[in-house]
């Protein structure tokens, strides 16, 4: 199985000790809650830095690095996965992924994707893995643009996908939408890589492919609650959510309503 983007809460405690860290992933850290703390390439040369909430990091990959923690904070880790990052080099003809890292990035394009998968988070990730995936190569993309070695931009206005290649893309999403499906997947079904099958399928449909995942999801629970005597917990799982739960939440959040208040109002005519 291919890798996905990864997200880590991480809350530090003051230490009067430093500590030695080696990151084997690029990693993106969001201040969630404003702390205090030394670091360095060297225990005995270590810098202070101090952040307030809503700052980002971009940190070194493969490098021994040494971090004391001065004061409480939280972080949300965001951990990208390698196989976004090549498909954006190879895209861009750039033979290694090398990322410049940073103690204070700011990019008004990062911040929205960071955003977005705190938002998808706190909705439990109703569109599961291919939301992820899409997230992962744009953050990937936007972070070779503005610290890495990116040779060439990324090709703009890629064109949509053919009839054929849109029908089966299509037929794979409702034939599936129990399943955890990965952009990969669906990127080989139309024959494009990765790097463009996004932006393609968001032309031909007018909504990236976890929007449109989701909306597939939630018209064919409809139809369930409408037509079936399935209990809530079984539609949840045969349309993809993880829980009742879930289900009830993207039902409230895009319906304004509940799945037993949907049902009630259908039974009662």
């Amino acid at each position: 199985m291919d890798e996905e983007l990864r997200l880590h809460r991480l809350v530090a405690t003051p230490s009067p000790e430093s500590v030695p860290q080696t990151l084997t992933k690029q990693c993106l850290f969001k201040v969630v809650k404003r702390g205090c703390f030394d670091h360095g390439l060297k225990p005995d040369r270590m810098i202070r830095y101090r952040y307030a909430s809503g700052d980002l990091i971009l940190a070194r990959r493969n490098t021994e690095e040494w971090v004391r923690w001065m004061s409480e904070a939280e972080m949300l880790m965001l951990e990208l996965p390698d196989a976004a990052l090549q498909d954006i080099a190879d895209a861009t003809g750039t033979n290694k992924v090398e990322i410049e890292a940073t103690p204070n990035l700011e990019d008004r394009r990062i911040i929205s994707l960071v955003e977005a998968v705190e938002a998808e988070q706190a909705n439990g990730f109703p569109s599961g893995r291919i939301f992820l995936d899409s997230v992962a190569r744009a953050l990937a993309a936007a972070l070779m643009q503005v610290r890495g070695n990116m040779r060439r931009p990324l090709k703009p206005g890629a064109a949509a996908l053919s009839s054929l290649q849109l029908r089966k893309v299509t037929e794979r999403i409702h034939e599936h939408i129990d399943q955890s499906l990965s952009v990969a997947d669906l990127a080989e079904i139309a024959g494009l890589s990765t790097a463009y099958f996004s932006e393609a399928f968001h032309k031909s449909t007018g909504c990236p492919p976890h929007q449109f995942l989701l909306r597939v999801r939630i018209e064919r629970a409809k139809e369930l609650l409408r037509t079936s005597d399935k209990t809530i917990i079984e539609i949840a799982f045969a349309c993809g959510f993880q829980s009742s739960q879930q289900l009830a939440k993207v039902f409230q959040r895009l319906l304004k309503t509940t799945p037993s208040n949907y049902r009630r109002e259908f039974v009662r005519w």
